[in-house]
């Protein structure tokens, strides 16, 4: 990717990088490692994350909504996010796959 792409999605002052999505969280997150590491995965979001010098030293947090739809909770979230930046997520290229709350 190129730095200039990459400088151009950068969102400075803020700890969050990457919203993802998972109905088995542990199965996702060994994909998303695998890509990161140049093996073939599934996985293709959150591709930015792994051009980050330190990117071995983020840390993974989640939160558990089992009374709502992941795709739209992902989606809010990165609206969310989107509406108090100015930019989406560094790690998130789209608006997620469903229509905000």
């Amino acid at each position: 990717m190129p730095p200039e792409v990459l400088a151009g999605a950068w969102v400075s002052g803020v700890e969050v990088v990457y919203f993802g999505k998972a109905s088995r969280l542990h199965r996702r997150l060994h994909e998303y490692r695998r890509h990161g590491l140049g093996g073939r995965a599934r996985h293709w979001g959150g591709r930015y994350i792994w051009q980050l010098a330190d990117a071995d030293a983020l840390r993974v947090a989640w939160k558990t909504t089992p009374d709502a739809d992941p795709a739209t909770v992902e989606s809010d979230l990165i609206r969310g996010f989107l509406k108090a930046t100015g930019k989406p997520p560094f790690g998130n290229r789209n608006l997620g796959r469903r229509p905000a709350t």
